[in-house]
C-alpha cells in the first residue's frame, strides 16, 4: 500500500465547544486551508436564500454544505476540517476514511452544559447567521458529539479555558511526523 501523503486535521466536538475559535488560528499557523461547514452553509444560504428559521431548509443547506466540504477536502493535500461531526455516523466515518489521509483529530472537550449555554448565548446575541435555524440543542442532541471519532491519533483540548495554541501546533506536527 502506498504511503498516505494527504494530511487532514479534523477539528471536532459539540456545538458551542469552541471549534471555530480554535480551527481558524490552527489552520493559519499550520499553513493549511480551512474548510468550515458553517461558513460553507452560510455562503450557500446567501447565494440561495431561503426562509429564515425554516428548519427543513436549514437542514438541506447544511447537508449540501457537508457534501461540498467532503468534495473540497478530497482535493486538498493538506487541510483543516471543522464541523459538528457526528462520531456515531457511519456515513461521516466512511467519508473521513475515504479521504485516504494521515489524520489528526483535535477534539474540543467541553462540558455539555457549557457548550449548550454558549450555543444559546450566540443565538440570543443575534449574531448568528439566518442559515442556522436552531437557538438551542437538547441534552440528547448534544450527546451526539460526546466523543471523538478516534479514527487516528486524537489530541483532546479542554476549551473551557484558553488553549495553548503553540503546544497544540507542536502536538499536531509531531503526530504527522511520527505516523
Amino acid at each position: 500500500m502506498a504511503a498516505l501523503r494527504r494530511q487532514v486535521v479534523l477539528v471536532s466536538g459539540p456545538p458551542g465547544a469552541g471549534k471555530t475559535t480554535l480551527a481558524v488560528p490552527l489552520a493559519g499557523r499550520l499553513g493549511f486551508p480551512l474548510l468550515r461547514k458553517d461558513q460553507i452553509k452560510e455562503t450557500l444560504f446567501d447565494a440561495l436564500p431561503g426562509p429564515s428559521g425554516d428548519m427543513a431548509y436549514s437542514r438541506r443547506i447544511g447537508s449540501a454544505a457537508m457534501e461540498l466540504l467532503w468534495t473540497l477536502a478530497a482535493e486538498c493535500p493538506q487541510v483543516v476540517l471543522e464541523a459538528n461531526f457526528r462520531p456515531r455516523s457511519e456515513l461521516e466515518r466512511d467519508r473521513i476514511r475515504s479521504l485516504n489521509a494521515r489524520l489528526v483529530e483535535v477534539y474540543c472537550r467541553c462540558p455539555a452544559e457549557v457548550a449548550a449555554r454558549r450555543y444559546r448565548e450566540r443565538a440570543a446575541a443575534g449574531s448568528r447567521h439566518p442559515a442556522h435555524a436552531r437557538a438551542h440543542l437538547s441534552a440528547g442532541e448534544m450527546a451526539e458529539f460526546d466523543r471523538p471519532f478516534d479514527l487516528g491519533p486524537v489530541v483532546q483540548v479542554d476549551t473551557i479555558r484558553p488553549v495553548d495554541l503553540e503546544s497544540l501546533i507542536e502536538k499536531v506536527r509531531t503526530t504527522f511526523n511520527t505516523n
